[in-house]
């Protein structure tokens, strides 16, 4: 009598609990190397491929129940500077309006990151900023056409980090909001609130920059807090997520092209 193959019988196994889990990822991981973060739990999963084949069975067993753990315990998070660059992220993804406060100006716009459009002019002379593709239009009180320019996203990349945030933010938050993936030293520090959100506040160092950034819990930026060397600073909230945003490209023969000893228009 020949013996059937075990090939193709699928063997049922016992499913662990939450507590099982921990546990066995505790045990697995008592000698790992000191720095190691198994747990990162990233806002927006993905799933990975890894070679388990050529590893050790006791890292194999490390990989598996380490991504058995991220998917079944809620209670897992990341760390507070990868919490604020999904943020940053996520953000950009949205259209949405704007209030930012810089010392005594104060500046009203609206934002379509992936659209790559947006307007924002300054309360009470109402000189007027407007974000169209690569181009960026200028016009001040009582000047008759439009400055038209580049936007200046190649002298904001060499600048120092800091120094894009404080000059961005009045003018162009998302790609301030960009300069935050280079921030050190963030750390959560508090729950945050605005008119319907609610969410978390963390704090952080940018070269000679300190402030808050506020994370609503769908994991979007909500108000930005930045105090300079000379404690001065500015505050630009974040509302209006979703709102349909339309800039329109001013009158061929209202516009002019920046001078050569200034190539891109004023800023607000």
């Amino acid at each position: 009598m020949t013996k059937s193959s075990p090939v193709g019988r699928r063997h049922e196994k016992p499913s662990m609990t939450e507590h099982e889990l921990r546990t066995l990822l505790i045990r697995a991981t008592e000698d790992r190397p000191a720095g190691i973060d198994l747990l990162p739990a990233p806002p927006r999963r993905r799933r990975i491929s890894l070679p388990v084949a050529s590893l050790g069975a006791a890292a194999a067993l490390v990989v598996a129940v380490a991504a058995a753990v991220v998917v079944l315990l809620p209670g897992a998070q990341s760390s507070a500077q990868a919490q604020v660059v999904a943020a940053v992220e996520n953000t950009g993804q949205e259209s949405y309006r704007i209030h930012t406060v810089s010392g005594p100006k104060t500046f009203e716009g609206a934002f379509d990151p992936a659209q790559r459009v947006g307007v924002i002019t300054r309360t009470g002379d109402g000189a007027e900023t407007r974000f169209i593709g690569d181009l960026m239009y200028g016009k001040d009180p009582g000047e008759a056409k439009w400055t038209v320019a580049p936007r200046n996203d190649a002298e904001m990349a060499a600048a120092p980090p800091a120094v894009a945030l404080v000059k961005l933010a009045p003018l162009d938050p998302q790609a301030a909001l960009e300069r935050l993936r280079s921030a050190t030293g963030v750390s959560e520090s508090g729950s945050a609130s605005g008119p319907g959100w609610a969410g978390l506040r963390f704090a952080f160092t940018l070269e000679a920059v300190t402030g808050n950034v506020d994370v609503d819990d769908q994991g979007r930026v909500r108000r930005l807090e930045v105090t300079f060397g000379d404690g001065k600073g500015l505050v630009m909230d974040i509302t209006g997520f979703g709102t349909a945003v339309t800039v329109e490209t001013p009158p061929a023969d209202q516009v002019q092209q920046a001078p050569a000893d200034k190539p891109k228009p004023k800023k607000p």
